[in-house]
């Protein structure tokens, strides 16, 4: 499933719509990490094993609620969610990182 981009009015929405989902907060100036993690995230997406999982982009230079959710600006923070519950949120620039994020969500019945 393609990588969409979101924003603060309708992600929500979208969290809720769907039972599992995976978001990618980052700013414009989060670096070399972010620029080198956005094809890795974008692979993810496209894996079948994942397929049951919906993938957002948030810009958090753009959307305030988003913004007030990083600290750090060096990586990218990765939230998911189940059944419009937040179950972890921690940075990660890996494809190990996100993986395990995806196997946590993937376990949810």
């Amino acid at each position: 499933m393609p990588v969409t981009e979101t924003t603060d009015s309708i992600l929500f929405l979208q969290v809720a719509e769907n039972d599992r989902v995976i978001l990618k907060y980052h700013t414009d100036d989060c670096g070399e990490a972010c620029i080198h993690f956005r094809p890795i995230y974008e692979a993810l997406s496209n894996d079948d094993q994942y397929h049951k999982i919906v993938f957002l982009v948030i810009n958090a230079d753009d959307n305030l609620m988003a913004k007030k959710r990083i600290l750090d600006k060096s990586q990218p923070v990765i939230t998911i969610y189940y059944k419009g519950r937040l179950l972890d949120s921690r940075h990660a620039s890996t494809k190990e990182g996100v993986e395990e994020l995806l196997t946590e969500l993937m376990a949810k019945n």
